[in-house]
């Protein structure tokens, strides 16, 4: 029976020292994905992915991995990816990959020069690599900006420039994660008429999951045993699709409005407070 939710995976860095919680251990990461290897998932991009369901010809069992920001830690996941037999999409704001300068958002309160070997971005060169290698690369925008604060003009200049140097550069590029998992209806509209394939957020509650505003599930560190089978689980997930989530949504988003900052250790994971940078 076709199903039209693929489980849409995200990460950020990778075996890093960042404190932020963003970092997820090689170790972690390979567990992880070893688990769905063994219950028979597929890998596909997020593009593959997204053409599939159009055509509804997806798997039952597919698993879409992306990483946000383009940490130059991502190759770290690389080998890991291979011995599970799934590609990536990895997400990259283009103004820190053309300056080589740190990823300053995802330093949040921590200071940047202590970290300022985990907060280096991937070179092009090492994009290439990885596209070479059966990877998507994506949009992550120009500067990561909070798209929805934008003006129309500035809106339309991060989703266009970026999605235009990462073609220049590799001949395509169909896909955008919007920064701090944040997309209300009009960025949806305005990635869509930019000449994006689709675009994903990433937020508590998976009521909304239209082409350009996907749903993923964030991993962190502490996603292991049990809570991490129920991320995994299609239970868990239809419960994110219920109004259930929502309300819990809009709790934490009132808990402390506009902050990216941890809760208890942990990333927030709501529509204003979204999981992550």
């Amino acid at each position: 029976m076709y199903t039209p939710f693929p489980l849409i995976l995200c990460y950020h860095a990778v075996g890093s020292a960042l404190p932020s919680g963003l970092s997820v251990p090689v170790e972690t990461l390979d567990r992880q994905l070893s688990l769905l290897r063994r219950r028979g998932y597929v890998g596909l991009t997020f593009a593959e992915s997204e053409q599939r369901r159009l055509a509804r010809t997806l798997d039952k069992r597919t698993v879409v991995v992306t990483f946000d920001d383009g940490f130059a830690s991502t190759l770290l996941a690389k080998p890991v990816l291979e011995e599970a037999g799934f590609p990536a999409t990895v997400f990259v704001p283009t103004h820190f990959i053309d300056t080589g300068g740190p990823l300053s958002y995802a330093a949040r309160n921590t200071p940047e020069l202590s970290y300022e070997d985990e907060l280096r971005p991937l070179t092009w060169e090492q994009l290439g690599r990885l596209r070479d290698g059966g990877w998507e690369i994506g949009s992550h925008t120009v500067n990561h900006s909070r798209l929805p604060e934008l003006s129309d003009a500035d809106l339309v200049h991060e989703l266009e420039v970026s999605r235009s140097t990462i073609e220049q550069r590799f001949g395509r590029c169909e896909t955008i994660a919007y920064p701090y998992g944040l997309a209300d209806a009009r960025v949806a509209v305005a990635a869509q008429r930019v000449g994006y394939l689709a675009g994903c957020t990433l937020t508590a509650g998976h009521r909304v999951d239209e082409r350009f505003r996907r749903a993923r599930v964030g991993l962190y560190p502490f996603d292991t045993g049990l809570r991490l089978r129920a991320k995994f689980s299609p239970t868990f997930r239809s419960v994110r699709r219920t109004r259930l989530a929502g309300l819990a949504q809009f709790a934490r988003a009132h808990v402390r409005p506009g902050s990216t900052e941890p809760v208890g250790g942990r990333p927030l994971d709501a529509d204003t407070d979204s999981e992550s940078p």
